[in-house]
């Protein structure tokens, strides 16, 4: 409750249960978005991986360290902690959002429509229309390019 006001003491609470043992892997993910929010991206990586020292599987850690990879620009990268993040925990829906953006930068269309699809079935429908339009953009561009494979000689 701490961290969701922006309170600093959440921050010694979490290194307190790091301490303790105590869901040290999820500690060390808020943690890092702590740090991430506070502009500290090396922190931020720091955090996020020893999360995953703690805990190979932790789905938030791997979304987290895909948006990262994202903002520094390494979409190889980021698509794949989006991947892993989407294999781990297949109801995490910001993750498929994210992961449909990467793969529609990488101009992977076909694969961006499917995730986006995916998507919109795991939210509420006012968030999945916010998508609706990318989507079907996505698609008028998927089409587009089909159509320009099919009328060249």
């Amino acid at each position: 409750m701490l961290d969701e006001r922006g309170d600093a003491e959440a921050a010694e609470l979490y290194a307190k249960a790091i301490e303790e043992h105590d869901c040290v892997a999820d500690a060390y993910c808020n943690l890092g978005i702590i740090e991430s929010q506070n502009g500290n991206r090396a922190k931020a990586f720091d955090r996020f991986t020893t999360s995953l020292k703690y805990d190979p599987r932790h789905s938030v850690s791997h979304y987290n360290l895909g948006n990262l990879y994202f903002e520094v620009e390494e979409l190889r990268l980021a698509q794949i902690h989006y991947e892993i993040a989407v294999e781990v925990d297949p109801s995490f829906p910001n993750v498929y959002f994210n992961l449909a953006l990467v793969q529609a930068i990488n101009n992977d269309l076909r694969a961006a429509v499917s995730t986006l699809s995916k998507y919109q079935e795991l939210v509420s429908e006012d968030e999945g229309g916010m998508a609706g339009e990318l989507l079907a953009n996505l698609k008028k561009s998927l089409a587009a390019t089909k159509n320009s494979r099919t009328g060249s000689t």
